[in-house]
């Protein structure tokens, strides 16, 4: 029996393949469009961010360039001193005939007569300085104060209204217009004060207003306020200087 022989047949293996890395459990590995998209993302919010930070910074700096140049209230350059600027120029002739009026005294709403017999009140004479002296007709001071007086009140004509103010309130005006008359005193308005007006007068000048030696005197303004009780003689020119400081 004829043997046969079996040449052992050779097998094809099969090819190697590379072992599969394993990947997390749930993730996928991100492809080349999934990279773009993450670097795009990134790119955004990059851009965001740095916007946000230009516009704080530019809030920032308008607000403090706002309030560093807020315009002054008082017109002056910013950051000037407001001591200075808040400084008022006092008035002058030009322009104290656009005041308004003081707020009037009680003795400057009190009806007078003169003694031509004419009514008025001080109050009445706004827009005029006025020369006011208080006198009596006994008085030797008086009658020599008033002689400088008149020739102050022809010097300045319509420019001024001067009056004169008898502390006798008992005296007749027909009397007072006789005193005037011998004395030459054309241009000065005579009145004899009422009790009233006296105490008026003593109330806002005090008693040294009342004392006819003393010559006491003040000036009232345009707009009708008056100045500080002056005693003794003044000259004609000195009339004229204290009017002109008012008018």
């Amino acid at each position: 029996m004829e043997s046969q022989t079996h040449s052992p047949q050779l097998q094809r293996s099969a090819p190697l393949r590379s072992p599969r890395r394993s990947q997390p459990h749930g993730r996928r590995p991100l492809g080349v469009k999934g990279l773009a998209v993450v670097a795009i993302c990134a790119t955004q919010l990059l851009a965001a961010c740095a916007d946000g930070d230009t516009s704080t910074s530019t809030a920032a700096s308008d607000s403090n360039t706002s309030s560093t140049a807020a315009p002054s209230t008082t017109g002056a350059p910013a950051g000037a001193d407001s001591a200075n600027t808040s400084t008022t120029e006092p008035a002058t002739g030009a322009d104290k005939d656009t005041q308004a009026p003081a707020e009037l005294a009680a003795w400057q709403t009190i009806e007078l007569t003169d003694s031509s017999g004419a009514s008025f009140a001080f109050a009445d004479l706004l827009g005029t300085p006025v020369f006011v002296e208080n006198f009596a007709t006994w008085c030797s001071n008086c009658k020599k104060q008033l002689v400088d007086t008149q020739k102050a009140a022809k010097a300045a004509g319509e420019n001024a209204v001067f009056v004169a103010l008898s502390v006798e309130t008992e005296l007749d005006a027909s009397d007072l217009a006789d005193y005037a008359e011998e004395n030459g005193f054309k241009n000065i308005r005579f009145v004899v004060m009422s009790p009233e007006m006296l105490g008026a007068i003593d109330d806002a000048f005090g008693k040294s207003s009342l004392n006819p030696p003393a010559t006491p005197k003040f000036v009232i303004d345009a707009t009708g306020t008056p100045d500080k009780l002056e005693t003794g003689f003044e000259s004609p020119q000195e009339i004229a200087d204290r009017l002109a400081e008012v008018g």
